[in-house]
């Protein structure tokens, strides 16, 4: 499927979790894949893992003492998650928009649309992690894709994808360059 969305300004990056809760459905995975796609966000990457628990330490390491930190490393290795790297102009304020509020219930009154709302369960439990800023967006997609060079992909790829000359590959599930024979 050839897709022919322009984008004026550069294209942002960002990390994207779907968290073990909602993994572990999957017809809440699918309706998650397909609002990031109907969002006009473009999957760069995509992988499924499983965390052992010391890289759910490292990975939240800053909240190390927090009332929360043994709660969410133990939840955050308890299951599969599906990682992506998501491009779109202003990526990561759009993905953190469509999540919404990171406490479940304030987001249900404040944000009802949003994916925290409609499929998260508890604050821990709530159904998706975001990069914050640009430079947590770098730090965790290295993180989580340690071989994708974000700066090879800047110069390389997207122009071309901010150009809309791309495919979305349904068998892979990621957005893809048309390959030029």
């Amino acid at each position: 499927m050839l897709t022919t969305h322009r984008c004026a300004k550069a294209l942002q990056l960002t990390l994207a979790v779907i968290k073990p809760d909602a993994v572990a459905h999957p017809v809440i995975l699918e309706a998650l894949h397909q609002r990031i796609l109907e969002n006009n966000f473009i999957i760069v990457r995509s992988k499924d893992l499983v965390w052992r628990r010391q890289d759910s330490e490292k990975f939240y390491s800053e909240h190390a003492g927090r009332f929360f930190y043994q709660r969410l490393v133990e939840f955050m290795s308890s299951g599969p998650m599906r990682a992506y790297v998501l491009a779109r102009e202003d990526a990561i304020t759009h993905w953190r928009e469509l999540m919404g509020p990171t406490k479940v219930f304030r987001a249900r009154y404040t944000s009802p649309l949003t994916i925290r709302a409609q499929y998260g369960l508890t604050d821990t439990r709530n159904t998706t992690h975001g990069s914050d800023s640009v430079e947590s967006a770098q730090r965790e997609i290295s993180f989580f894709f340690p071989d994708f060079s974000q700066e090879t992909w800047m110069e390389r790829e997207e122009l071309g994808f901010r150009n809309g000359r791309m495919e979305y590959n349904q068998k892979k599930q990621i957005h893809t360059l048309p390959v030029h024979s």
